[in-house]
C-alpha cells in the first residue's frame, strides 16, 4: 500500500509570485526584446569618394578669384580754355560818334569776332575771344573810315606822333582785357585790314 504524503495548499506569497511570473510572461509576449532592426544597406566607398572629390573641385573653383574688369576711362574732349572779351573807348574825329563795326581780329589767323555799336555810344566790349593776341580796328558802317588801337594812341593821338601800327592785345582765359581804345583815325589808306562783312 501506499503511502500519500499530504498536498501543501498554496499560501498567499507563493500565489502572489507565480501571478507575477504570469504577468512576466505575458508582457513579454507582447513588447519583444530589443528594438526591431531594419537592415541597413553597405555603404558604397567608392561612390561616396568620388562624390566628395567632385564637391570639392566644384568648390575650389567657385572659391577661385575672378578677374574683374576695370572698365576704362572714355576719352574726352580736350577742355575748353576760358573765354576772354575786349573793352574800351570808341571816339570819332566829329561832334558825334556815328554806329560803328568794332572788330576784334586773331593775330596771324583769318579769325575775328565783333560788335556794332549805336550813335553816340562811347564804350564797347567784345566777348566771346579764345586766349590770344588780337587787333582792334573800328569801322563806320560803310566801310569809308577806320581807327585803330596803334602806337599813335600811346603816343596820345599828337602830331608828333607817327606810328600807326597795330598794337597786339593779350587776351587771358576768363578775364577782361579793358582800355582798348580803336582812337587812330588819321592812319592812311589801307593801313588797316578792311572791314568784315556779317
Amino acid at each position: 500500500m501506499f503511502s500519500q504524503t499530504p498536498r501543501r495548499r498554496p499560501t498567499l506569497g507563493r500565489l502572489a509570485l507565480l501571478g507575477m511570473a504570469g504577468l512576466l510572461l505575458f508582457s513579454c509576449s507582447l513588447f519583444p526584446a530589443g528594438p526591431i532592426a531594419t537592415p541597413i544597406p553597405s555603404p558604397n566607398l567608392d561612390a561616396i569618394v568620388a562624390q566628395t572629390f567632385a564637391a570639392l573641385t566644384v568648390q575650389a573653383v567657385l572659391e577661385q578669384p575672378t578677374a574683374t574688369a576695370v572698365p576704362s576711362p572714355l576719352p574726352t574732349d580736350t577742355p575748353t580754355p576760358a573765354l576772354g572779351s575786349i573793352s574800351g573807348t570808341l571816339s570819332y574825329p566829329s561832334q558825334f560818334i556815328p554806329p560803328l563795326r568794332v572788330v576784334a581780329f586773331l593775330v596771324d589767323s583769318s579769325g575775328y569776332r565783333y560788335v556794332d555799336t549805336a550813335e553816340n555810344q562811347t564804350t564797347y566790349q567784345i566777348g566771346g575771344l579764345a586766349p590770344g593776341s588780337y587787333h582792334v580796328v573800328a569801322y563806320t558802317l560803310d566801310g569809308a573810315l577806320a581807327g585803330g588801337y596803334t602806337q599813335m594812341v600811346l603816343c596820345g593821338l599828337r602830331v608828333e606822333c607817327t606810328d600807326h601800327s597795330l598794337i597786339k592785345v593779350l587776351v587771358h582765359p576768363g578775364q577782361d582785357t579793358p582800355n582798348i581804345d580803336p582812337a587812330d583815325w588819321y592812319a592812311p589808306p589801307g593801313a588797316f585790314p578792311p572791314m568784315p562783312l556779317p
